[in-house]
């Protein structure tokens, strides 16, 4: 045997490379990356593996039409037990009745709302709850696309008391038509902990779990044209949803267990900020009395200090002469009137005031007593003044100062209607941050401490609400703010991170500018690693970031003896053509030791682009997600267990799906054949490719016609599903010399070492040529039974083709297993 010697790949965790990085082996990197990482990930320890499936789990919803309801009849009460307390006739498909202002006269009652289809009565959904003096107002809705053609409606309701009498009761019906809108996605873990999706489209918000649909809420001030823009902020049972033209929304679920039972009310703010937004607003003057009290007849030199800046010592003096006197002297009185005028004056005359103050003295019955009131009007009206007064030559005498009046200006609430509200929240130590908000683009709201509604800022506490400007005017408009190590606020135009280590009522934030490359709106920061990263904006700004950013950074931490200063670097430079146009971002932690901490990035032309992190290699890796049957990603987020949920839109059709490293069928169903193997009610368009995963065979393509693939033999189970084939290929084979010279010319790679692990299907190829699958089987393989996954070296030799700069790939033929060790290649160059 002769010895060939091959240039091993055994990492591949620098994920794709631009092509215009081809031939670039001066790049660390470049013997760890690829030309193509599709449908194909890095594996951390050594090598690449397919990427995961997807299970269907529903689709999204159409936009929501009124139905007519023709003679909606109550019943009459008082009702004991269960009765039908409404009834009402349809003509058409139903998706969604709406029960409004629902009250019960006593007790507690649970109702259900109900259509009749097709000679049946059908649950639209409940049962939902009710109690005394809490008018319900639910939404019952048949699962998306799952509308049905019904006569009438009716609602039967279970009553804990007898005798009980229903009021305010209003009944709407819907039903879906039109094009589906692109959703947006948030996630939610209840108390009792269970992991929510919910996608969130004009109108309504649609709840599922693992196990499918679950529940709807209606959110009729959800706009169509609001939902690229939408915020959300879910903690517990509830989601807060934020835009700057909608008055913000809360979905609660008041019943433990009971996740279609969803309530719906206003965001309880309590109160809302107020500022100076630039109108005009009545001012109150600032009004300080000073006491004068003495014995028995001293001369009284008075200073008054104001903001920190004291005046000289003025004495009072005395009527007509002007020379200073005892304070009491019974032979010539004191001038208190000229006295206070010019300590008036004096006040006027230091630095930070100017015009605007006024003394008055008034005689003040009893002996020995005596009063100055000072009035901040004018120009120095609406504001509130630090005051002081001392007798700084004796202690025979004292001034005593009080407020009587304090001086501020009136604003008007930050959050309102016609300003417009808060169009994104998150938690920050304990607090609820609220940005991007329309009357002050640069400012951002936070809570008092643990009440996170109440965003009273006349409070003086340090646990009080604040609101914190960037600067006093500025055009930038703050767009995301994150809490990691530092508190980093992202904006249009910049990163800022605030070096306070605590926020405090009385403490300003101290905006320190990071980066001038700000954030793209609705790409929320995420953190990996322990560090954050997050998707540059648009290059064109604010008005066009619905194109999308182009770019990642890291936000890296740079320390030195004396400060701590924050850089943001760009990571994906070297995938820069995967990293474009990106619209949203998630990020995904660890789910097994061959998982790297994970971003999602998803494009305005639907890819879907994944970025594997690992921080102490160096590593970011980049590499793509197909969606099978020429899918579009349209919408992504991870929930409360990890797990990533995606709306993907294929030949007209919508659905939503939750992916799974464990299959690699998209668009996955449970099916069970009949005895000839025929498979029926498949919700696929007819002509869609499918594959079958039966008993453990790998059965396909089939082509859908009217939900229906026959699988040619029975079989006790099966998933079918869509499948795209993987794709891998390296970066191009070159010529290095010696001296670090690169020969550029024709060559070819003649021999393939692929160390596979729990593989059952793999194609390869080389210089061009298309891949060729490689046969598996052993001889020792039982013939009954599906072959099992195979863990060994492949030897591919006589690879035919010639070309410059000449390529390996590694692809599949049919669905299977794919994971790869290492890779080694004899090139002849």
């Amino acid at each position: 045997m002769v010895a060939r010697p091959a240039a091993p790949q055994r990492s591949c965790n620098a994920g794709e490379f631009t092509p215009e990085a081809k031939g670039r082996v001066d790049i660390k990197q470049y013997y760890a990356a690829g030309l193509a990482f599709k449908g194909i990930e890095p594996v951390p320890q050594s090598g690449f593996r397919r990427m995961g499936g997807t299970w269907r789990k529903g689709e999204w919803r159409r936009p929501l039409s009124a139905r007519a309801i023709t003679a909606p009849t109550p019943a009459a009460g008082p009702f004991t037990g269960t009765q039908t307390i409404w009834s009402g006739t349809v003509a058409g498909t139903v998706a969604a009745v709406l029960v409004s202002t629902l009250a019960i006269s006593a007790g507690t009652a649970t109702f259900t709302i109900e259509a009749f289809v097709g000679g049946v009565w059908v649950a639209v959904g409940g049962p939902f709850a009710v109690a005394t003096g809490t008018p319900a107002t639910r939404l019952a809705a048949y699962a998306p696309g799952q509308q049905k053609t019904a006569t009438s409606l009716r609602i039967r309701a279970t009553f804990s008391v007898g005798a009980t009498t229903v009021s305010g009761l209003v009944v709407s019906a819907f039903f879906e038509s039109g094009t589906a809108l692109r959703p947006r996605f948030v996630d939610l873990t209840p108390d009792q902990g269970n992991a929510l999706a919910c996608f969130v489209t004009a109108g309504i918000a649609d709840f599922y779990t693992d196990t499918g649909f679950v529940g709807s809420a209606r959110i009729a001030t959800v706009t169509d044209t609001m939902l690229p823009d939408l915020a959300f902020y879910s903690e517990g049972n509830t989601i807060g949803i934020f835009h700057g033209q909608l008055e913000t929304v809360r979905l609660f679920l008041a019943t433990s267990g009971q996740l279609h039972d969803w309530r719906q009310d206003l965001w309880p703010y309590d109160p809302v900020p107020s500022a100076d937004l630039g109108g005009v607003y009545a001012k109150t003057d600032d009004v300080w009395e000073v006491f004068f009290r003495w014995i028995p007849d001293p001369e009284a030199y008075l200073s008054i200090t104001v903001n920190g800046e004291s005046t000289t010592a003025i004495p009072l003096k005395s009527v007509g002469t002007g020379l200073p006197i005892g304070i009491n002297s019974a032979i010539v009185p004191g001038d208190w009137t000229a006295w206070a005028t010019e300590l008036a004056l004096a006040i006027e005359g230091l630095p930070s005031l100017g015009p605007g103050v006024s003394g008055v003295w008034s005689n003040v019955s009893g002996n020995n007593t005596e009063k100055i009131t000072f009035t901040f009007g004018g120009d120095l009206a609406g504001d509130e003044y630090e005051f002081s007064a001392i007798i700084a030559n004796t202690a025979d005498a004292s001034a005593l100062p009080f407020h009587t009046q304090v001086g501020k200006t009136d604003t008007e609430e930050v959050f309102s209607t016609a300003k417009g509200w808060p169009g994104g929240a998150t938690l920050v130590q304990d607090r609820l941050a609220y940005y991007r908000i329309p009357a002050v683009t640069g400012a951002m709201a936070m809570s008092r401490v643990a009440e996170y509604f109440d965003l009273n800022i006349e409070g003086t506490t340090d646990a009080a609400a604040r609101l914190d400007k960037l600067r006093s005017q500025t055009n930038e408009t703050i767009l995301h703010v994150k809490d990691s190590t530092s508190l980093f606020v992202f904006t249009d135009l910049a990163l800022y991170f605030v070096p306070n280590r605590t926020i405090e009522r009385n403490t300003p934030l101290n905006f320190v500018p990071a980066s001038e490359i700000g954030a793209q709106p609705n790409c929320r920061p995420f953190t990996l690693e322990g560090e954050v990263y997050y998707v540059a904006i648009n290059p064109q700004g604010l008005p066009f970031a619905a194109q999308g950013g182009k770019q990642v950074l890291r936000v890296t931490e740079a320390v030195t003896s004396a400060t701590t200063n924050f850089n943001a670097d760009p990571v994906s430079l070297l995938a820069s053509h995967l990293a474009d146009n990106l619209i949203r971002s998630a990020n995904q932690k660890p789910a097994n030791d061959l998982d790297a901490s994970k971003g999602w990035l998803m494009r305005t032309d639907g890819r879907l682009i994944a970025c594997q992190m690992i921080r102490n290699q160096d590593i970011n890796g980049y590499c793509e997600w197909l969606a099978a049957g020429g899918g579009l990603v349209r919408e992504i987020g991870i929930d409360g267990k990890n797990r990533l949920w995606l709306a993907v839109e294929r030949a007209g059709r919508t659905s939503i799906e939750l992916y799974d490293t464990t299959i690699y069928l998209q668009d996955t169903v449970n099916a069970v054949p009949d005895l000839a193997g025929v498979i029926t009610g498949l919700a696929f368009e007819d002509g869609a490719e499918l594959w079958a995963k039966a008993d453990g065979y790998v059965l396909g393509p089939f082509a859908c016609a009217g939900g229906s693939i026959a699988l040619g033999d029975a079989y006790a189970a099966a998933t079918v599903g869509r499948w795209i084939a993987p794709r891998f290929e390296t970066m191009p084979q070159v010529l290095v010399t010696g001296s670090d010279e690169v020969v550029l010319r024709p060559g070819r790679i003649h021999t393939l070492h692929v160390n596979i692990a729990d593989t059952d299907s793999i194609a390869v190829g080389a210089n061009g040529e298309a891949a060729e699958d490689v046969e598996l089987h052993d001889t020792n393989d039982q013939v009954d039974a599906p072959m099992p996954v195979k863990t060994k070296l492949l030897t591919v030799t006589g690879l035919l083709g010639m070309m410059e700069g000449t390529t390996a790939v590694i692809t599949q033929k049919r669905p299977g297993e794919l994971r790869v060790r290492d890779i080694a290649m004899g090139t002849k160059l």
